[in-house]
């Protein structure tokens, strides 16, 4: 059953406090220079560790904790409370300074905040405890001011130990307890730990030759765990480092290993000293191999997204050499990277534009301004020109100096194709429109024309009668046009006929095949070809008038009156026209189905227009 919050601290604290002191009494049994102080001393890494993992709300275990520890070892209660709040105010003072200045509980993630952790709560939050202390012992007069000095340096050195070997394992552990080790890795790191273990006790213990038993030999300890700092991170480097501490502890009492003294206490000092060198050492090791690690990473990561770009993605230097090439540029210019690399970046810029945009570009680059979505051209390797699209913005090294740059170039010809269409396409609505317009203004004063040219043929002499006829006629075919241009309501450019329904596509036949006449005549024709395709529905639009108006030599006119009659020209005269009745359907589904528009007496349907097609 899981304990409500209160209950659950309350207990928390009662575990830890019995932690402290568990530590504490074990610390002191090694208390030479003065039974309130030893040079080794693992609570203070526990009060560090606590304190970063579940807050300031566990100070008063640490207090408590420490109380006890000295109330039952010497001095009274009140240097007892004293060395209390010392060792209580620096678990705070360490927390504090290591979460405004070393990332908190991440202090051990990269190597500087690792330094950081060592300075401020290593070397600096120490100085608290073992300066409180000392003087409430010495003012008690528990000791004497003339051992002060070295009270206090056991005392703080102790701290300090205690703080660089015990608070990373705790706190490592403390904030990844999982452990995702193969089968393979876990037998590695099992060996790691034994060759810690073989070496610690050939160095520090009685499993050397006797004769070497008390030799220099502590550089033996850096080879496994510098290969645990390089092979698994800190973690299990922290580990490695408790591990080794123990063992050598151990050893250097029983009176081996190369720190063995006369005083046991100065025996202690210096294999602390050793300790907390391995530990700087180490940590910072493992956290820069997993910082690279990560960078690798970062930078596989990275180079993949450029590589799979469909943008072209060029790295240049200051001078327009090019250093890099990508995938989407090979795509888009046609050059291999090792035809370009290395090559003046005027290799894809067309002649006539080298010489004032690269020499502007390049200056704008060593002022570090960057270029954003600048339309340009560019020159493929056969020749072709292409419209792109370029962002280019300065590369910087580690110092801030720009070094180089790189360019993102997207293909934007489509684009630029639809814009042009679209221009086109307005222009010939405003030409539709124009053309409406003028046949209404016109059709009045038209009428009165013919109007009149009819009253004056009545009266007039068969000389000028004939001459008046020829004017009446020239007015209605006039006003024939004026007809066709009152009905017409859209003009479009079509690119191909490829989206045409089958029975309404030029470049196919509503006849048979009679020979391969056909496929001879479809091949003779420029599937590129432009096409005006007017589709009508009055019957003044006619076939014949709407083709000499609007369409040229290589263009179709197609006319749908409602039962689908299908007009094709430009055939060969060799293809034999099919005989009998034309195909009668209405093509107006057939029309909507691929996207046209359908215009009936001034009305639009539903349909999308496409990209070509007249409609009238």
């Amino acid at each position: 059953m899981k304990l409500p919050p209160l209950p659950r601290l309350w207990l928390g604290l009662a575990v830890l406090a019995g932690i402290y002191f568990a530590a504490g009494k074990l610390g002191l049994r090694l208390a030479f220079e003065h039974a309130s102080a030893t040079a080794v001393w693992p609570p203070t890494g526990i009060a560090l560790a606590a304190m970063l993992l579940y807050g300031y709300r566990m100070w008063p275990a640490i207090f408590v904790g420490a109380f006890l520890v000295n109330a039952t070892t010497a001095g009274s209660a009140w240097t007892s409370l004293g060395i209390a709040a010392g060792n209580t105010l620096e678990g705070l003072l360490g927390v504090w300074l290591v979460r405004r200045w070393a990332s908190g509980c991440g202090a051990f993630d990269r190597a500087r905040d690792i330094f950081k952790f060592a300075a401020l709560a290593g070397l600096l939050s120490t100085t608290v405890s073992a300066t409180v202390g000392v003087t409430s012992l010495t003012t008690a007069g528990y000791a004497g001011w003339d051992r002060f000095a070295a009270i206090w340096l056991t005392w703080w050195l102790g701290d300090v130990v205690g703080a660089l070997v015990v608070t990373p394992v705790l706190v490592l552990w403390g904030t990844d307890r999982i452990v995702r080790f193969k089968w393979a890795d876990a037998f590695e790191l099992s060996m790691v730990l034994a060759s810690v273990i073989l070496v610690g006790g050939f160095v520090f213990d009685d499993l050397g030759f006797a004769v070497a038993s008390n030799y220099p030999l502590e550089f033996l300890c850096i080879p496994p765990l510098v290969f645990a700092a390089f092979r698994f991170g800190q973690r299990e480097a922290a580990t490695c480092v408790a591990l080794l501490s123990g063992i050598a502890i151990r050893g250097t009492l029983e009176g081996f290993g190369p720190f063995v003294r006369i005083s046991q206490n100065e025996s202690l000092l210096l294999l602390q000293a050793f300790m907390g060198t391995l530990t700087i050492m180490s940590l910072p090791l493992a956290a820069v191999v997993r910082e690279h690690a990560r960078a690798q990473a970062a930078l596989a990561r990275a180079a993949a997204i450029v590589t799979s770009s469909d943008d072209a993605i060029i790295g240049k230097t200051l001078d327009g050499l090019i250093t890099t090439w990508n995938e989407g540029a090979a795509r888009l210019y046609g050059y291999s990277a090792p035809e370009v690399i290395g090559q003046p970046l005027s290799i894809i810029i067309p002649p006539e534009m080298g010489e004032s945009e690269l020499p502007k570009i390049l200056e704008q680059l060593r002022r570090g301004e960057p270029i954003d979505n600048y339309e340009t051209v560019r020159m493929a390797k056969n020749g072709r020109r292409i419209d792109v699209s370029v962002t280019v913005s300065p590369i910087r090294d580690a110092s801030r100096r720009i070094v180089g740059a790189s360019s993102i170039a997207r293909d934007i010809t489509r684009r630029k194709e639809i814009e042009a269409t679209a221009r086109e396409r307005d222009i010939l609505r405003s030409v539709a429109s124009l053309a409406a317009g003028a046949a209404h203004e016109i059709n009045n004063p038209l009428a009165v024309v013919i109007g009149q040219a009819q009253l004056l043929i009545d009266d007039s002499a068969a000389t000028r009668r004939r001459r008046l006829e020829e004017i009446l006629e020239a007015g209605e075919r006039i006003h024939a046009i004026v007809a066709r241009m009152k009905h017409l309501t859209r003009i479009e450019i079509m690119e191909k006929a490829a989206s045409l329904p089958e029975m309404l596509d030029i470049m196919r036949s509503s006849e048979p095949d009679t020979g391969g006449g056909l496929e001879a005549a479809v091949a003779g024709r420029q599937a590129t070809s432009p096409y005006l395709v007017i589709v009508a529905h009055e019957q003044q639009s006619r076939y014949e008038n709407l083709k000499d108006t609007f369409a040229d030599e290589s263009a179709g006119v197609i006319l749908d009156r409602r039962m689908g009659e299908r007009r094709r020209r430009h055939v060969p005269v060799e293809v034999e026209r099919r005989r009998g009745d034309r195909r009668r359907h209405d093509v107006t589904a057939d029309l909507q189905k691929h996207g046209w528009v359908i215009v009936l007496n001034g009305s639009t349907s539903s349909a999308p227009v496409p990209s070509g097609g007249v409609s009238a």
